[in-house]
């Protein structure tokens, strides 16, 4: 087993890192954006042209059997001499016959584009986006240690056992799997030899109420009940829901809450094209929680579809002896559906 798999993965990007590459995206795309939107025609002239035909090109080779690609020829007429020439474009929206307003270059009116904004307008915004993505990646990074530092001296009871720290001479590989095909959710940890080390048992399943979960140590011998609560998501400005708070109360109180009191938070980050999460305690990391496919089992991963990864499955590397703060954050990012976590 690599021994530095928790703080050394075989490639990570942090926070900071994928901030910054959103940030180099969300540039070129306004660049490019604002280039063919507003200079590339700069200097031609505006016209009504009608659609002569649409092109399928036969070409154009898709994983997609219904994915194709068009060719839009216009019909314009500059200076009294008719031109039919490829519009460099193709929206839905368009058919033969159909009147578009286009600009041509008065050096070379056989050179033609649509006036339009159209795909100028929607990189222009899909940076923006991106830009709004980094800066909130930033922000909330930010927040979250402040809000961990402020809930841990609030004090509070240690949900659910929380024991204090208990480092393994050696970094352990665990899995995390989600029961398939039932409502109730029941989830456990296993090892690499199919061992079971940590469940969360469903003892009562409500629709509409909280139900009951027994979480149990099968390590250590312990176990505790608790209400568990439905997921709820609230945003505050809509924005691509990168402001959702996912949440379930966990015996009628915010689960982050209660990971917080206990200095718990989580940053997120790919590994390779994989979410993975940093889980740390009083600012020290205790495990890298890693999205996976079904199989989790190195012998069980054949095929794309297998290693394709599914909400609710983890692999978790760790130095942790008691596993039942990681074990609560993998529920917790099981059940819900934010983009950052807390």
């Amino acid at each position: 087993m690599n021994s530095n798999r928790l703080f050394k993965p075989w490639l990570i990007l942090p926070p900071k890192v994928l901030a910054a590459l959103l940030m180099l995206l969300a540039l070129a795309a306004l660049g490019v954006g604002v280039y063919t939107g507003f200079f590339a025609t700069k200097g031609f002239e505006s016209t009504t042209a009608v659609i002569a035909r649409i092109e399928e090109d036969e070409s154009f080779a898709s994983a997609d059997p219904g994915d194709k690609q068009y060719t839009t020829y216009v019909t314009y007429t500059v200076d009294g001499k008719e031109y039919t020439e490829d519009l460099g474009s193709y929206a839905p929206g368009y058919t033969v016959g159909k009147e578009v307003k286009v600009k041509y270059d008065p050096a070379d009116p056989a050179t033609v584009r649509d006036a339009s904004l159209g795909f100028s307008l929607y990189l222009i915004l899909i940076g923006a986006a991106l830009i709004a993505v980094s800066v909130f990646t930033m922000v909330k990074n930010g927040r979250q240690r402040s809000e961990v530092k402020a809930d841990k001296a609030a004090g509070g009871e240690f949900q659910p056992l929380f024991r204090p720290s208990h480092k393994l001479s050696e970094e352990r590989e665990v899995y995390f799997l989600t029961d398939q095909g039932t409502a109730k959710g029941t989830c456990h940890l296993e090892d690499a030899g199919r061992n079971l080390l940590y469940e969360a048992v469903c003892d009562k399943f409500s629709l509409v109420g909280d139900s009951l979960y027994t979480f149990k140590d099968r390590e250590h011998g312990a176990e505790k009940q608790y209400s568990v609560g439905k997921t709820l998501t609230q945003s505050s400005d809509g924005l691509f829901a990168l402001d959702n708070h996912s949440s379930f109360p966990l015996n009628g109180k915010d689960v982050w809450k209660q990971l917080h009191k206990n200095g718990i938070r989580i940053e997120t980050g790919l590994d390779g094209l994989k979410w993975a999460y940093t889980l740390y305690r009083d600012e020290e990391p205790i495990a890298r929680i890693v999205n996976t496919g079904r199989k989790v089992h190195e012998e069980d991963e054949g095929g794309v579809l297998a290693k394709m990864p599914a909400p609710g499955f983890f692999r978790i590397w760790t130095r942790e002896k008691y596993l039942d703060a990681i074990f609560l954050a993998a529920f917790a990012i099981g059940r819900t559906d934010m983009m950052l976590y807390d």
